[in-house]
């Protein structure tokens, strides 16, 4: 539901994104949605008694629909870049929220950063190979379970800001990112403090500030507007690529690399739990008047290249 936003329609119901693996990133290779990013049993438990249950995975399938009407508000208008519906009505922003708070815990890097560099107990249970494949999914599902309330919670009381970036956009198996605090121990505390990240298609994204960015500019203490021009975008880019753990994807007719090169990336790739300190980035922007837009044209329409002469 959400990668569709990234991918160009083909034909009827199928869809086409350009993916890249962090091991080897300027290798761009197409991919329907519905085939990067999923792994068999990833979510599936066990009960008590060692019976499996996909409870998790019903979990997420009822949040991402609802959360599907949100983004279509968000995204659909037919005039406009930023929806003249902001702020959401709040049953969306609540829908938004919970989503967003699962996409925050779910992720292959939570497992990681949950699991490194802690052994598995040594008086564990002898369980069949398929039970404790499965088993062994349970402490990530109950951190899911327990922290999820909280953090939506936290998500839906931040100013939420809806914006535009002239430069294309990617996102990644990490696609809410909290800025300068990926790998935090306390994620709840991570996530009220840093910048919130979320990037909704090539061009448009969400921006939650921080408390500090909030001091700056009082119109950033509620929801609002903002159009991101120039390098900021390509540091957009950058933060969103420094949080991926296996893959990034972009749209492709919006590719980021005719514009943008990552950096000597974090090794060793992708992110295995090694200790190291997170990147740290800035932003600022300015609050787009409320009384103006972009036409929708822009997000799929782009200014003709500069040449040389120009």
């Amino acid at each position: 539901m959400y990668l569709r936003h990234f991918a160009e329609h083909q034909a009827r119901r199928q869809y086409e994104l350009r993916v890249r693996r962090l091991d080897n990133p300027d290798r761009a290779f197409p991919a329907a949605p519905s085939a990067i990013g999923a792994e068999r049993g990833f979510y599936w438990g066990t009960t008590l008694d060692g019976v499996p249950h996909h409870s998790c995975e019903e979990l997420f399938t009822s949040l991402e629909g609802n959360a599907e009407t949100a983004l279509k508000t968000i995204l659909d208008d037919k005039d406009w870049a930023l929806t003249p519906q902001w702020p959401l009505p709040p049953e969306q922003r609540s829908a938004l929220s919970w989503w967003m708070a699962a996409q925050i815990l779910r992720t292959t890097r939570q497992r990681k950063r949950l699991s490194h560099p802690q052994p598995p107990p040594e008086d564990a249970p002898d369980l069949p190979d398929d039970i404790a494949r499965i088993a062994a999914n349970n402490p990530h599902l109950r951190y899911i379970v327990e922290n999820i309330a909280v953090l939506a919670f936290v998500l839906h009381n931040r100013p939420w800001g809806l914006g535009f970036s002239d430069m294309c956009l990617l996102t990644s198996d990490v696609p809410v990112v909290i800025w300068n605090r990926p790998d935090a121990d306390d994620q709840v505390l991570a996530v009220a403090q840093s910048d919130i990240m979320l990037p909704l298609d090539p061009h448009r994204l969400l921006f939650l500030p921080s408390p500090a960015e909030q001091l700056t500019d009082p119109r950033k203490r509620t929801d609002h507007l903002l159009h991101i021009e120039g390098a900021v975008g390509m540091a957009l880019v950058e933060v969103a690529y420094d949080v991926a753990d296996q893959f990034v994807v972009h749209h492709p007719r919006h590719d980021p690399w005719l514009h943008w090169k990552p950096h000597s990336p974090r090794q060793p790739r992708p992110w295995a739990g090694e200790d190291h300190s997170a990147p740290q980035y800035a932003i600022q922007y300015t609050v787009f008047p409320p009384d103006r837009n972009i036409e929708r044209r822009w997000t799929i329409e782009h200014p003709p290249p500069r040449t040389a002469a120009s």
